[in-house]
């Protein structure tokens, strides 16, 4: 019987994969994302991941605005052409930007701490077409959801292309730490995606679109490019031994 993080990791790719055409191999995938969100609330952060509360924090306090310390540490755990795993740890104060996941499905699960999580859903997104790139407009319509505060007790937070697909997030009185899935990884350089490039790009809220009311959901977005505040440094995987995925699911 495997670890639970190899579980998890097993579920997430059959959960993915897809076909030749882009549909996926198992149709059934609101069912098995459900699985992999009962799967990922068992996590013991500690026994399964080798993570603690410390993990990717200073061994000193230090003033995050003024120290070149990364404000936020990634712990890759696995990647293949189908979905990535891995673990953000953001120190007391630190943010992730507001940030897409074009053609993408999510997961996000709070390890320690507790996170605030503001999303949007696009609004009339143009169809992809069959460019090297995967495009996003200069300017986006979106639909606001009220903030969500996530702790470790916590349900899994999930996105798809159209649901939830843009993020901000952010600590909530002190550091914090998630696992994110998703689905199929970035891939900026084209080198899994068969050359078409599936980049991560930045945007502002910059108010109501012209003609809506003041008080609306619906929210004009402005590419832009990452906030020189926000960067990431890595940590290493320390949990159970999971090396023999990274050749058999490839």
């Amino acid at each position: 019987m495997g670890s639970r993080i190899e579980n998890v990791i097993r579920t997430a790719v059959q959960t993915f994969a897809t076909k030749p055409n882009g549909s996926f191999v198992n149709t059934n995938v609101s069912h098995n994302i459900n699985i992999l969100r009962q799967l990922l609330s068992e996590i013991c952060p500690a026994d399964d991941l080798g993570l603690t509360r410390n993990s990717g924090q200073p061994r000193f306090p230090l003033n995050l605005f003024s120290s070149r310390t990364a404000p936020v540490s990634y712990m890759e755990i696995f990647e293949n052409q189908t979905v990535s795993i891995g673990i953000f740890v953001l120190k007391d104060g630190a943010s992730i930007p507001l940030h897409d996941h074009v053609g993408m499905y999510g997961i996000l699960k709070v390890l320690y701490g507790s996170l605030n999580l503001q999303s949007y859903s696009p609004i009339d997104l143009p169809g992809q077409t069959n460019s090297s790139f995967i495009h996003q407009p200069q300017y986006l319509k979106a639909k606001r959801f009220p903030i969500s505060c996530l702790n470790e007790k916590d349900s899994p937070a999930i996105l798809s292309p159209s649901e939830h697909n843009l993020h901000s997030i952010w600590t909530n009185g002190g550091s914090a730490s998630f696992l994110d899935i998703l689905a199929p990884p970035y891939d900026p350089d084209g080198t899994l995606n068969g050359g078409k490039i599936r980049d991560c790009y930045y945007y502002s809220d910059i108010g109501e679109e012209e003609g809506i009311p003041s008080n609306s959901e619906i929210r004009l977005l402005k590419m832009t490019a990452c906030p020189p505040s926000f960067w990431c440094d890595s940590i290493t995987y320390c949990g159970p031994e999971i090396k023999h995925l990274q050749k058999e699911l490839n």
